[in-house]
This record gives C-alpha cells, structure tokens and sequence, in this order.
C-alpha cells in the first residue's frame, strides 16, 4: 500500500505541476499550440463542467460524486498488491490519483484546467473542443486497466488458485 500512496503523490503532483504550466504560461483559451500536428496540441481552458462541458455550474453534483468515488476507490486501494495485482494495483491508483487531480482544481478554482488537445480525435468525435488533461488521462487509463484485470487477469486469479487448492489437497 505504501508504494500505491506513493505512486499516487506522484501523479497528483505531476497533474497539478502541468495544470500550473498551463495555466500561467498560455492564454486563456488561445490559439492552440502544436507540439505533433495532427497528434497533439495545448492550449488552456476552464472546464466548469465535464466531458465536453457537461452538467456546468454542477459543483454539488460533483462534490458528492467526488466522495462517493474516493469512497469506493478507498474500500479497493485496500486490497492493493503489486505482487498479485499489479494491474488492479495500477487502476486503483490511477482511479484515484485522477479523482483527487480535478477534485483540487474544482475545490481551488470551481473548474478543471484542461489544457491537453488531440486533434486526431475530432475526426473520431466530430467535435474540436475536446480538451482533458492529466487526472483526465489517469481516469481513462483507469478504466481501461480496470476492464482488463476485472474480465481477465481476476479469471486467471481464479483459475490459479483454484489449481493450487487442488494440488494442495491432493
């Protein structure tokens, strides 16, 4: 568990410190930089809402969505086990390293600094303001690695162990 605390220090800080880049060192909601055409860009904005905008000036709602999350995130960082899990391990501290990156952003600011632009993705989404950042990445991150371990490395958990209690009994 030490290490997941720790790996989710890192995170946050490393969010917050790129936030803070953004924030200070490009204008608000200025031409987007290029950094890979057709791949990356940045530029910064303030998301008073979420995903494309949505349920804006819903700062109640998101508060207790917030502690919620880390509520159920919580109860699973307690079952964190680099040596068994690590995949699980990973996504539960994405998860929260994630939460707790815009948490800080809405509790400081009442919006989330997103300054992070994939241009490939408007054609996928038909939509050029599609801006996340870090704990965005984190979260999406987490959900993918969740999946993976839920629907397939947790079966192999469970094949594996099912042997070893065979063997064990005989």
């Amino acid at each position: 568990m030490l290490l997941s605390a720790i790996l989710i220090i890192i995170f946050i800080g490393f969010d917050q410190l790129t936030k803070y880049l953004a924030s200070t060192q490009l204008p608000l909601n200025g031409p987007n930089v290029t950094w890979i055409p057709h791949l990356f860009e940045v530029s910064y904005h303030q998301n008073p809402g979420m995903s494309f905008g949505a349920l804006e000036g819903q700062q109640f709602l998101f508060m207790i969505a917030t502690i919620v999350a880390l509520g159920v995130f919580g109860y699973l960082f307690l079952a964190t086990d680099y040596k068994e899990k690590k995949v699980f391990s990973l996504s539960i501290v994405l998860f929260i390293a994630g939460t707790l990156g815009n948490a800080i952003d809405r509790a400081l600011f009442g919006y989330v600094i997103d300054f992070m632009h994939f241009p490939f993705l408007d054609y996928i989404l038909g939509n050029s303001n599609f801006y996340n950042n870090w704990a965005d990445m984190y979260l999406s991150a987490a959900i993918v690695l969740f999946t993976l371990d839920l629907f397939i490395f947790d079966e192999k958990r469970k094949k594996a162990q099912k042997t070893h209690e065979e063997t064990l009994q005989g």
